[in-house]
């Protein structure tokens, strides 16, 4: 995969910004191991995005296709793995911190800071309020469950959707008996 060591993975758990002067971004793993970057959170998504067969703003567009969520909309980086990302704040931000929704157990209020608790047992500080971050995860899990459920059969006109490759046959049952081997 073009060793993008900044890929995001079933692992990644968040991306947040940088404040050191060099890097852009800190990549957050399951593991607890954090890669610093010199890559915005945009170019590393993006580019997570085209190794799993669209673009970052591919998969905005089709998530704002299919719902009305204009502003931090919840990223669908790869739905056949479950990877869906959802921003703290507007992803232009430089301070937005993208939580991958796979991992997040809880979250809790402390002296005024907002925490997200991963399923690892990690903890981190967030900049933006609980009932925003349940509000996202709200619209994460609709899109998920929208992305994930495939049409049946039935719902579909078949032929549109029937695929045809030359020298390959299907042993599924075929119905109105077009190309079917007898």
């Amino acid at each position: 995969m073009k060793g993008l060591k900044e890929m995001v993975t079933r692992l990644t758990t968040a991306i947040s910004p940088a404040y050191d002067g060099i890097h852009q971004t800190v990549v957050h793993d399951f593991g607890r191991t954090k890669t610093s970057s010199k890559k915005s959170a945009m170019d590393i998504l993006d580019e997570s995005c085209l190794t799993y067969r669209s673009t970052y703003d591919g998969r905005i567009k089709a998530v704002r296709h299919a719902f009305r969520y204009p502003r931090k909309t919840p990223l669908m980086i790869c739905p056949q793995q479950y990877i869906y990302a959802i921003p703290t704040k507007a992803p232009t931000d430089y301070d937005c911190i993208w939580l991958f929704c796979q991992h997040i157990e809880s979250t809790s209020t402390s002296e005024g800071k907002t925490y997200v608790h991963f399923t690892n047992g990690e903890k981190l500080a967030i900049n933006c309020s609980e009932s925003v971050i349940m509000k996202q995860r709200e619209r994460a899990a609709v899109t998920m469950t929208h992305f994930s459920t495939i049409p049946t059969i039935s719902s579909l006109n078949r032929n549109e959707t029937e695929l045809y490759l030359p020298g390959f046959q299907s042993n599924l049952p075929n119905p109105d008996g077009f190309g079917a081997h007898h």
